[in-house]
């Protein structure tokens, strides 16, 4: 009756967590935030012919989250982010957040997508956002729609000197991060260069960041 997205959440968190050399059952009563980018999943759809009561809330975006929090008595907050195509990332920032302000000392973030039904081709498909190709052509005039993705991924996160201090294998170090909003555009859907250009300058410009010296740029599928 689970949700899939619920459950890969939960495998993988146990998984990175033991990547992260920590013993998930050392982390009750610890404040620990797990934030997590996921939209309401589609299964439970195949619902409709099923009594067992825990298929409403194991079917609840908002318990997707919390309940790696029940799973390991965490006491950090626990939020299911839903901002459509950045909703990781964002996830990954309210993170960092809590981290710098003291919230939380261990962060468990990521995101995870799993279509189990055509829900989610159908309408996109009507609306003329999917490519025809199945082919992501970013930053190109061949460009004719997007190819959606389906996955999971979890990191752990500390601030930095508490991950220096318990010896962690650190994978990177996150400089600087912010979020914001296109604002009005041509259409709901379309992105704003204007507002991803300010955001990125203001970055730069807040975390000390020369543009020069960056050699990789990962973006959504759309360019965004």
């Amino acid at each position: 009756a689970m949700d899939p997205q619920q459950r890969l959440f939960l495998e993988h968190s146990w998984k990175a967590l033991e990547d992260a050399a920590i013993n998930p059952m050392t982390l009750s009563s610890s404040k620990c935030g797990v934030y997590v980018g996921a939209t309401h999943g589609d299964y439970i759809r195949s619902m409709d012919t099923i009594d067992e009561p825990s298929a409403f809330w194991s079917n609840a975006s908002s318990v997707l989250a919390s309940r790696i929090s029940y799973f390991l008595d965490l006491k950090g907050p626990a939020l299911a982010v839903d901002t459509a195509c950045s909703s990781s990332l964002v996830a990954i920032d309210i993170g960092c957040k809590s981290l710098q302000h003291g919230e939380t000392d261990l962060v468990i973030a990521g995101g995870v997508t799993i279509f189990t039904t055509s829900d989610f081709y159908k309408p996109s498909s009507r609306a003329g956002m999917l490519s025809p190709t199945g082919q992501c052509y970013t930053f190109d005039k061949r460009a004719d729609g997007f190819v959606p993705g389906e996955g999971v991924g979890v990191v752990i996160m500390k601030r930095l000197q508490d991950a220096q201090r318990d010896g962690d294998q650190i994978y990177g170090v996150i400089k600087g991060i912010l979020s914001n909003q296109d604002g009005t555009t041509n259409g709901i859907t379309a992105p704003s260069v204007i507002s991803q250009k300010n955001l990125e300058t203001e970055l730069y410009r807040k975390y000390n960041i020369d543009p020069d010296v960056i050699s990789y740029v990962e973006t959504h599928g759309t360019g965004t």
